[in-house]
């Protein structure tokens, strides 16, 4: 999952590398509108709904695969 992960973040960022300890904004460059943004890339991937009181959960990219782990 990580790397499904990995491969929508790409899309958003210009970050060299991204772990599963990389922070959202202070790591990946990413801004609350490319987070949410991102989600919507998340719930078409993995065939979920993330409730927009979710996506403040997501700081790091471990928050995204813990999240997307009990759900999918």
């Amino acid at each position: 999952m990580f790397e499904q992960v990995k491969e929508i973040l790409m899309d958003y960022t210009n970050a060299t590398e991204i772990t599963e300890n990389s922070a959202l904004e202070a790591d990946l460059g990413l801004s609350s509108f490319d987070v949410v943004s991102i989600v919507t890339d998340f719930e078409d991937k993995f065939q979920i709904e993330i409730p927009d009181r979710d996506i403040g959960k997501f700081i790091s990219v471990k928050d995204i695969l813990e999240y997307l782990e009990e759900r999918v």
